[in-house]
């Protein structure tokens, strides 16, 4: 195991609770997005220090919170608690701001012809998105966090219309919240696309970082973490083929292609043999291991055996 709870070790970005009362609530054991259910686990503990188990799938190399929230359990943490744990000290202005920092437009200079129309999926307060109205496309906004989208929606972001298709697509930073990404993902597909539009997807990828790192991404809020391969080859089984990547967390995929198992488990073993050769990387004797080790090492306690009795002693 890569992160256990128990080992003092390690550095937390922060320590606190991320989900109050959690104990109320419930919880169950899920296949991977590949059907999967064989699994190795590699962490029993969260980035704040709260008890939370990770396993690898041993078919995709997909890392998933297993076991984790239901649906009902889902919806009371994403309308109770994690905008008060994510966003509790940011208002909707600094919001926009830092994620208008972070804009994916400049990824779309070699496809701006490609669309006019643009929906940002879960977006926040649209800052991510909000430069494409300068470069002339109609952009849209789906949040659930009223107060977010209400301040994009004052800025020149229209409402997300149900009725409508859209060109583009952006899903950036949610599917590793998604309970069920395949089925999710196909929702959006088929609710929200034109039959061959675009659609970005943007993720933290795992296999881009030492395991020793993945840590930082183990959030009680995130049931996901993705391999390149194991995302590419689950949109593959949805349609989707790959158009452009860049070297951080963003993959452009056009819609409309026919599901190709081939490729799908193509980019499911590859991902598999990724994440497994990581783990063993990391987890490989050294001498550097071993001093960490004996540097936070402790004796167990002794056990005795139960004091005798005058009933029981001879």
């Amino acid at each position: 195991m890569l992160f256990d709870i128990n080992k003092p070790i390690y550095k937390f970005r922060e320590e606190f609770d991320e989900f109050p009362d959690i104990e109320k609530h419930s919880f169950e054991y899920t296949k991977c997005t590949c059907g999967s259910t064989e699994a190795t686990v590699v962490s029993t503990v969260s980035r704040h220090r709260n008890f939370q188990p990770i396993v690898a799938c041993e078919t995709c190399g997909t890392l998933r919170a297993n076991p984790y929230f239901t649906e009902d359990t889902a919806d009371f943490y994403y309308r109770n608690v994690y905008g008060n744990v994510k966003r509790t000290d940011r208002s909707p202005q600094q919001l926009f701001r830092e994620q208008q920092a972070l804009s994916i437009v400049p990824f779309f200079a070699d496809t701006m012809d490609a669309f006019e129309t643009v929906l940002d999926y879960g977006g926040g307060a649209g800052g991510k998105t909000a430069d494409f109205i300068e470069a002339g496309k109609e952009l849209s906004l789906y949040e659930v966090e009223h107060k977010y989208s209400q301040y994009a929606f004052e800025n020149g972001i229209k409402p997300h219309d149900p009725s409508r298709r859209y060109d583009l697509v952006v899903v950036s930073h949610v599917i590793e919240h998604m309970i069920d990404p395949v089925r999710q993902m196909r929702e959006i597909i088929e609710e929200c696309c034109t039959p061959e539009g675009l659609l970005l997807v943007a993720t933290p990828i795992i296999d881009r970082q030492r395991a020793r790192q993945w840590l930082q991404h183990f959030h009680i809020a995130h049931k996901y973490y993705f391999t390149e391969d194991a995302l590419v080859g689950m949109m593959a089984s949805l349609g989707c083929k790959l158009v452009k990547q860049n070297k951080s967390d963003s993959f452009l995929f056009r819609l409309g292609e026919k599901p190709d198992p081939d490729v799908t488990s193509r980019h499911y073993r590859a991902g598999a043999d990724k994440t497994r050769q990581a783990i063993e990387r990391e987890l490989r004797p050294s001498w550097k291991n071993l001093l960490k080790c004996l540097k936070f090492w402790r004796p167990q306690p002794h056990n005795q055996a139960a004091p005798r009795t005058p009933e029981l002693s001879p």
